[in-house]
C-alpha cells in the first residue's frame, strides 16, 4: 500500500488567503471562525474588519503587512517548529495509516500534494482540491499537532469515500451537510479507544456536534468491529434529525 508522504512548509501568502476565507465565512457564521481563528489570538486586528458588513476587511494591505512581518520575525522559530512537527508525525505515521487502512478496508488514498502548511491562525482548514492543509506552528499541547494532521488527512480519505458511495450529496448545495457529517465522523473515529490508544489525545470537535458524537460513541465503542457504511448512515440520520445542516 502506498501512503501519502507529508511535506511541511510555511507560506505567508497562504495565511493571507486563509484570512480572506475566514472573512467570507463570516457572511453565514456571524464571524465565529474569525473569532476563533484570528481575534482570539490577535484581538488588535479587530479594528481592520467592519462588523456591520459581515466583517469585511477594511484594509487588506495592513493585514498583509502584519502577516509578512510576523513571518519575517518568526522565520527561525517557524522552521524549527515545522521540523519538530515532521519528526513527531513520522514516529506515528505508519500506525496511523494502518488504522485508516482497517477503517476503509484498504481503500487507496486520493491523489494530491499532501502538504502541511504552518499557520499563525487558530483554526486549521483543509483544501480538498489539492490535498493541502494547515497546522499550528505552536500549540500548548505539542502532541496535539499530530492529532490535527491525522484529522485533516482523514477528511481527504472520507470525502473521497463519501462522494463515491453517496453521490447524491455532490454539488455545492450540500457542502454544509457534508461538512457536518465529515466532522462528526472524524470526531467519533479519532476519539475511539483504538485511536486514542495510539494518539493519547482526543480530537476537539465542534460544540454543535457534541450530542451526536456522544450518542453514537456510547454504542459504537462497545463493538469490536465497525460497519463503515452503517456508521455513516447513522451520522447522516442524526444530522438530519437534529437539523444542523445549515
Amino acid at each position: 500500500m502506498n501512503y501519502p508522504h507529508i511535506t511541511f512548509r510555511k507560506s505567508a501568502k497562504k495565511d493571507f488567503e486563509t484570512l480572506r476565507a475566514f472573512t467570507k465565512d463570516a457572511e453565514y457564521d456571524n464571524g465565529r471562525n474569525l473569532n476563533w481563528a484570528v481575534f482570539k489570538k490577535y484581538p488588535r486586528l479587530k479594528i481592520y474588519f467592519d462588523k456591520d458588513k459581515h466583517f469585511k476587511i477594511k484594509n487588506e494591505k495592513v493585514l498583509s503587512n502584519f502577516i509578512d512581518e510576523t513571518y519575517r520575525g518568526e522565520q527561525i522559530n517557524m522552521n524549527r517548529a515545522l521540523a519538530q512537527h515532521k519528526k513527531r508525525w513520522e514516529k506515528i505515521a505508519l500506525d496511523y495509516f494502518s488504522l485508516v487502512d482497517e477503517l476503509f478496508s484498504g481503500r487507496k488514498w486520493p491523489r494530491g500534494k499532501y502538504v502541511a502548511l504552518g499557520t499563525i491562525w487558530g483554526m486549521y482548514p483543509r483544501f480538498l482540491e489539492d490535498k493541502t492543509f494547515q497546522i499550528p506552528f505552536r500549540h500548548r499541547t505539542p502532541g496535539y499537532i499530530s492529532v490535527v494532521i491525522a484529522h485533516e488527512l482523514l477528511h481527504f480519505m472520507f470525502y473521497d469515500y463519501f462522494y463515491a458511495h453517496y453521490p447524491k450529496y455532490r454539488g455545492s448545495g450540500n457542502n454544509f451537510i457534508v461538512w457536518h457529517i465529515s466532522e462528526i465522523f472524524n470526531t467519533v473515529v479519532q476519539n475511539s479507544p483504538a485511536w486514542l490508544s495510539r494518539f493519547k489525545i482526543k480530537s476537539l470537535g465542534y460544540p454543535e456536534h457534541k450530542k451526536i458524537v456522544a450518542r453514537i460513541g456510547r454504542t459504537l465503542y462497545c463493538s469490536n468491529t465497525w460497519d463503515l457504511n452503517a456508521l455513516v448512515d447513522k451520522i447522516i440520520k442524526e444530522v438530519q434529525n437534529q437539523k444542523i445542516n445549515k
